[in-house]
């Protein structure tokens, strides 16, 4: 039974029965077999800690927080357990006893509590219109124009609470003061309390998720105030669950799952909701992977509808800045710019990436300076707020449009029709979109790059409404590909306006501290009319270069660029390199000047569908035979579909390939007969 992901097709497993070692080491895909040292069950910080510390201790799957603090009791002096959640432990453990904790089979890792704290009129044309040399107000809403305001949507938030008296959510005809379901409150949804919160928001919190909320969806129009610093879905409605104390001190366990499963799954809801924004977050460790992370991603593995926006965090810097959860692969995260008419320029506070294994953080930015939100603790009192904290929720915000847009039946003519509607959108699919909507008019610098990844969040790059030629083509693809296939499009330009593409897909979880976050690794390529290759992330002065040697080994979002690209037709192939899962899923998202009305693409019929056969394992020294069968020729091909070799028959009508060499390091490779052949058999290679 697999347990954890940790990198280059390395697994932790469980047996199931009794096996011992050697006829593990015979299973097809199995090169190497040793016991998971119990000193990589210890973040960093524990390596070299003195004297007493406080630990979250995180068990494996088959085993709960309960459980786990029963096996912590046992390990006798130096332990006290503090707190004891579904899924992890707190203590405080004497530095000697650390190795005996870590040494328990039950444990999964120990890592020191990463204290959570916030992560901190204008946004509203910013979002829907880009950046302008002058204020276009009162204009310069073009969803908003156009009937796009977020109604009969609902989108979630967690944060330290809100006062629900302030005019942004207040209902004149139902006061709200106690948690529940409100299935009639003209703005919150649900108002729900996790263990230890208290309801309402906290001098001490600074009026954090009151702020939040009102730039993500605030509407104080219907109580008499016109003050025009509504959220940037002010129709929407909001699914609140409140982690604040009464102190103001965020009261959340290193383990997200629950907290995520309160929103995701809906409980009173008619629906579930499908979207959330976290502004809070650790400034710990940071850039790395951690328990925070990893519980996110596999929350977004398990439900790849569900989608997750959440702050950058305030650090600065100049690389591996990011905050907790905002490492997370599956997630929107976002950085912050300045404000208004300043907004190409980045904020100085907002963090910086990459991840410590690489990976492109935050993935767009928005305004985050100066915005103008709900504020306590008056009912009609605003304040100047600045941090990621406030431009997570403008893109959150703006996705919430994005999805009022599909549902409505809009796409691809801007208009309503239900014959057209598209109520479910895959995270995948969204975070592709954010590619595609992400303006590169930030400051001088190339796109993409670690300080604004793709760029500033602008709606009008995205939706079309009749009076703009605006045009995306997508495929949501479900079923995914396995290692060695492919999936092919053909796409004929008919003018040389700027094309995007993007490709996305939602990984499952790797385990705490993986040096290399990515399990299943796909990859864009792009072919033009005259035959040069283009391919995701391989990028010089922020264009897509021909024909690059590298693929992208670390992104679960991979983008190519083309200002002016030529016309003619283009294939654009999603390739599974390396997938450890049965199968991965993805998105794609295409923008450019292409012919015929815009809609879902289709693959081509010939594109490899079928699953793959058994892996034949191909150990030092060992030679692979193939009887020929009055075949002329075998080819040994990359996952990438690239053919190293091409093999005639030997004299006794055998084909023979001894795989190790210079052309052919460890990993998997197929092989196929006769032009035309598809991939007849999968090779584990161990030189």
């Amino acid at each position: 039974m697999p347990l954890g992901y940790v990198a280059w097709q390395t697994v932790i497993c469980r047996p199931e029965r009794p096996v011992t070692a050697g006829a593990v080491c015979t299973l097809a895909g199995v090169s190497w077999l040793a016991p998971f040292p119990s000193r990589a069950k210890l973040a960093p910080e524990l390596l070299t800690a003195a004297g007493w510390s406080e630990v979250v201790v995180a068990p494996w799957s088959f085993i709960d927080g309960p459980a786990l603090a029963d096996r912590l009791h046992q390990v006798g002096a130096g332990v006290t357990v503090t707190r004891v959640e579904p899924r992890t432990v707190r203590a405080r453990v004497a530095a000697d006893r650390l190795p005996a904790i870590a040494g328990l089979d039950a444990v999964a890792w120990v890592q020191a509590p990463d204290s959570i704290e916030p992560l901190n009129s204008r946004v509203q044309w910013v979002m829907q219109t880009g950046w302008l040399p002058a204020s276009p107000d009162p204009g310069g809403r073009r969803a908003w124009a156009n009937g796009v305001r977020g109604q009969d949507e609902v989108t979630g938030l967690f944060d330290s609470g809100i006062i629900t008296e302030h005019d942004q959510f207040r209902d004149p005809e139902l006061p709200l003061l106690a948690p529940g379901v409100f299935p009639f409150h003209r703005k919150v949804a649900a108002y729900k309390l996790y263990p230890g919160a208290a309801f309402g928001d906290a001098g001490a919190a600074g009026y954090h998720g009151t702020g939040v909320a009102g730039t993500l969806c605030g509407n104080d129009s219907l109580c008499g105030n016109l003050s025009r610093d509504d959220g940037v879905a002010p129709d929407a409605r909001l699914y609140f669950v409140d982690v604040g104390a009464a102190n103001g001190l965020y009261v959340l366990d290193d383990d997200i799952t629950e907290l995520l499963d309160s929103v995701r799954l809906s409980n009173g809801m008619p629906a579930p909701v499908r979207q959330v924004i976290g502004g809070f977050g650790s400034n710990a460790s940071l850039g790395y992977y951690r328990l925070l992370e990893a519980s996110l991603d596999a929350t977004c593995w398990n439900d790849q509808q569900f989608t997750a926006v959440w702050a950058a965090g305030n650090n600065g810097g100049s690389q591996y800045k990011i905050g907790h959860p905002g490492c997370a692969k599956n997630i929107i995260t976002v950085g912050a710019t300045e404000n208004g008419t300043d907004g190409r320029e980045l904020a100085t506070f907002s963090s910086r990436g990459p991840t410590r294994d690489g990976r492109l953080k935050p993935l767009v930015v928005a305004p985050g300076r100066a915005v103008t939100t709900a504020y306590g603790p008056g009912f009609a009192s605003y304040a100047l707020r600045n941090g990621t904290s406030w431009s997570a929720p403008a893109v959150s915000g703006a996705l919430t449009l994005v999805r009022q847009y599909f549902r409505e039946g809009r796409y691809p003519f801007g208009t309503p029709d239900p014959n057209r509607s598209r109520p479910t959108l895959s995270s995948a699919l969204l975070r592709a979109f954010s590619m595609l909507a992400a303006d590169p008019e930030v400051e001088a610098d190339s796109l993409p790059a670690n300080d604004f990844g793709w760029g500033r969040f602008n709606l009008s790059r995205l939706l079309h409404f009749p009076d703009d030629t605006v045009a995306i083509t997508f495929m949501d693809e479900t079923l995914g590909l396995a290692t060695g296939q492919f999936h092919e499009y053909r796409l004929l330009l008919t003018d040389r306006r700027p094309l995007r593409v993007a490709l996305c897909w939602t990984d499952t979880a790797a385990a705490p501290a993986a040096e290399v976050a990515i399990v299943n690794d796909l990859d864009l390529e792009l072919v033009s009319p005259d035959g040069n290759g283009y391919r995701g992330n391989q990028f010089l002065d922020g264009q897509s270069r021909a024909n690059p040697q590298q693929w992208d080994e670390r992104n679960v979002e991979e983008g190519c660029v083309l200002d002016l690209p030529l016309t003619g037709w283009w294939t654009i192939r999603v390739l599974a390199r390396s997938v450890f899962t049965e199968r991965q899923s993805y998105a794609l998202a295409i923008q450019g000047g292409f012919a015929g009305q815009p809609g879902v693409l289709e693959a081509l019929p010939s594109s490899p569908s079928k699953p793959q056969p058994t892996t034949q394992v191909l150990r030092a020294g060992q030679v692979l035979a193939i009887p020929a069968l009055n075949k002329q020729w075998l080819q040994i091909i990359t996952p990438d579909g690239r053919v190293i070799e091409q093999l005639a028959p030997d004299g006794d009508g055998v084909f023979r390939w001894r795989g190790a060499g210079r052309k052919a390091g460890a990993g998997i490779y197929f092989w196929r007969a006769d032009p035309g052949g598809s991939c007849s058999g999968r090779l584990l290679l161990i030189p």
